[in-house]
């Protein structure tokens, strides 16, 4: 009797018990870039570019694995170094100048059975260095703490007010928005609100609105705010150049 009255308490313990989230972390580094060639590999510092992208994920201690994807031998050989990541041969036809990140995400979600392994998924870019594993860590945090957010990504304000974009057609411009504040001389820039844009630190997302909305943009969108200076995303060599400056500098 004493037996079963135990067997029972711990069926209600384990029942009441909080079930862990796991979440997947992706690193993609492909290898040719057309405006900044090999850039993944060029060093900021001491560490190549992807590598202060793979530090931060691990530093952050919020995932329960870390894959990298690569077509590139150098950054492959990184797992030497790095083992508690798993690095994957990416597939050559996923390396072309026109795959998008999003492709070759749905790719490993849809290959790696990412729907019964794991509750959310994380996608990080090599290109944007001073995303620090704090940043994650509080991406995450929002994430699992609020079940009506879908999607949490990284973000910084828009140095000028978007609306005052204007668009190019044949030899003349014109204001981007049908009800610009500029065809009605509202120019102050402090009186527009403000703006944000995904600054490519990474994205995460609940798996299952993943996988239904093939994307990041839709949902219940948060976003975890960073600076100018954090927000660097390396595209060319004056992007390269300018962060060698800051991370010498500040």
């Amino acid at each position: 009797m004493q037996e079963r009255h135990v067997k029972l308490n711990l069926k209600k313990i384990i029942l009441l018990m909080p079930i862990k989230k796991k979440i997947i972390c992706f690193i993609f580094a492909r290898k040719n870039s057309k405006r900044l060639p090999k850039k993944n590999t060029l060093k900021i510092g001491k560490l190549m570019l992807v590598e202060h992208t793979i530090l931060s994920a691990i530093k952050s201690k919020v995932f329960d694995k870390i894959i990298l994807s690569s077509d590139d031998e150098k950054i492959l050989n990184l797992s030497k170094k790095y083992k508690i990541i798993d690095f994957i041969k990416r597939p050559k036809n996923l390396s072309g100048d026109y795959i998008k990140n999003i492709d070759v995400l749905n790719f490993y979600v849809k290959k790696l059975n990412i729907r019964k392994k794991y509750d959310y998924l994380s996608l990080l870019l090599p290109t944007c260095p001073f995303r620090n594993y704090k940043h994650i860590k509080l991406g995450v945090k929002k994430l699992f703490d609020n079940k009506n957010v879908d999607v949490v990504l990284s973000a910084s304000e828009t140095n000028f007010p978007i609306q005052f974009a204007l668009k190019k057609r044949g030899d003349f411009i014109s204001p981007f928005f049908n009800n610009s504040p500029l065809t009605k001389n509202k120019t102050r820039s402090q009186k527009q609100p403000k703006t944000y844009f995904p600054n490519g630190g990474f994205w995460m997302s609940k798996t299952k609105t993943f996988l239904r909305n093939k994307s990041f943009y839709r949902g219940k969108l948060q976003m975890v705010e960073m600076s100018k200076k954090e927000s660097i995303d390396i595209d060319d060599l004056f992007d390269f150049n300018l962060a060698k400056f800051i991370y010498s500098n500040y």
